[in-house]
């Protein structure tokens, strides 16, 4: 399947717009800027050279560790790293704290970590309270891989401390990598840590996969199972799968093309689109993630003509976001799940996006405070984001590049999205207290569809 049908089938057919593809700038070649009504203040913090004492790793090796901590430390939302460019010596990992020269780097806390043989400790100093915290014992194994996890495991508990609140350097994300094979071109599902790596393929379908999700877990554990739409069987349908294995089983036996799942974090229904009533409507199935569909879908929203597509549950599960062209352009709108029977001339849609006409792929913030969306604006596709307090939208990216399929991550405070160019699609990753994004993807295929892991929280 061809870039161009691909696009046909996915954007034109459910709600995610025709391209100008020969408009799309490089992302590589370009900064990606999100623009703030007010920044907040980062916190400086100085993260000191890894001490060594009888380690049991390279030089090398203990400096990629450094560079995931430091990662973590710059892209957390609460903290940036500084350097000591008076080059003062700084002392060892077992000296108390020197205020003076500390402060000279206009630090508010530095970080000290010991490596000991193929353990990791850690020192966090504050330079208000001289107050310390110490993390002693993080075993190490030489794997990068499992030893980045334990680095952002660290930056999590450091950030517990510090604010009071969860990390995200631990979560992960999926995403689909398309790339071609001869005439046909292929998605899969991967999976990745917060930062991009770590990336390891899940789905072996050798078809095409789009907008896959997690499954939120139950209380106490993490995601082990996914949703995707997949073409496998021609049409585009919607497959359940376990991480472990990848191997997709129906949804439901449910007849015409289904697209765009979206699971209520009560982990009881799912939203999607489907058109075997003849239109691209907006459906309800009751859902229970061992047993999958439960009954007959209810369709729940409908206007003649019109095609709805991308929806996204309040997060506690009472309401949908999603996109419809009923009033001509494709743009948000929210509504209360009605009760089962319920007449669709009596379901009202509350217009969320009235800044641009070219609107797709809402995502509520998991605090249930904000919905980020994809918007064109000024012939360019960005990411907004409507603040439902102030009942006001406002636009987050800028500069050359389309971008879409913004994703929260469970702070409310992160979003990863992906760029959208003909050869290349790279995923990005933003917070709503910096001014800059990262890009987190790398190898080859086009990224697209990031979905971020949901922590179960009460």
């Amino acid at each position: 399947m061809n870039h161009l049908k691909y696009y046909l089938i996915i954007f034109l057919l459910f709600l995610v717009f025709k391209h100008n593809l020969s408009a799309i700038a490089s992302e590589d070649n370009q900064k990606i800027v999100v623009r703030l009504a007010t920044e907040n203040k980062l916190i400086p913090l100085y993260l000191a050279p890894f001490y060594q004492e009888s380690s049991a790793f390279t030089i090398s090796y203990i400096r990629q560790l450094e560079q995931v901590l430091q990662f973590d430390l710059n892209h957390n939302g609460m903290t940036f790293t500084i350097k000591n460019e008076s080059n003062t010596p700084v002392g060892d990992f077992i000296d108390s704290i020197n205020s003076s020269t500390w402060k000279s780097l206009n630090a508010y806390y530095v970080l000290k970590i010991l490596i000991k043989g193929n353990q990791m400790s850690a020192k966090m100093l504050s330079m208000n309270s001289e107050h310390e915290k110490s993390v002693n014992n993080i075993s190490l194994s030489g794997d990068l891989n499992q030893d980045r996890r334990h680095i952002h495991r660290l930056a999590d508990s450091l950030h517990k401390s510090l604010f009071g609140s969860e990390g995200i350097a631990s979560t992960r994300i999926i995403y689909t990598c398309k790339i071609s094979q001869g005439l046909k071109s292929i998605a899969e599902v991967w999976e990745a840590d917060y930062d991009g790596a770590n990336a390891r393929q899940i789905t072996h379908e050798n078809s095409l996969i789009v907008t896959p999700t997690y499954i939120p877990p139950q209380e106490g554990h993490t995601s082990g199972s996914i949703m995707y739409v997949s073409y496998r069987a021609g049409q585009s349908k919607i497959y359940i799968a376990s991480l472990k294995d990848g191997v997709g089983r129906r949804f439901s036996l449910l007849k015409g093309n289904q697209l765009m799942p979206a699971i209520a974090k009560q982990r009881d229904k799912v939203a999607f689109i489907c058109d075997y009533t003849g239109n691209p409507d907006l459906f309800l199935q009751a859902f229970n993630p061992e047993k999958g569909a439960l009954g007959k879908p209810q369709q729940i929203f409908s206007t003649h003509l019109a095609t709805q597509g991308t929806p996204t549950f309040s997060p506690d599960g009472t309401k949908v976001a999603f996109v419809s062209n009923k009033d001509g352009s494709p743009r948000i709108y929210v509504i209360d799940i009605p009760q089962p029977g319920a007449s669709l001339k009596n379901i009202k849609a509350l217009l969320i996006s009235k800044s641009n006409r070219e609107n797709t792929a809402p995502a509520w913030s998991p605090d249930g405070s904000k919905l980020a969306y994809c918007a064109k604006s000024q012939d360019i596709r960005q990411i907004w984001v409507y603040d439902f307090d102030k009942k006001q939208e406002r636009q987050i990216t800028k500069g050359g590049g389309h971008k879409e399929n913004p994703t929260w991550a469970p702070n409310s405070l992160h979003l990863i999205f992906n760029s959208a160019g003909d050869n290349s699609s790279e995923l990005y990753l933003i917070n709503m207290h910096q001014t800059e994004a990262v890009k987190i993807s790398s190898g080859k295929g086009l990224k697209r569809f990031p979905a971020w892991e949901p922590k179960f929280s009460k």
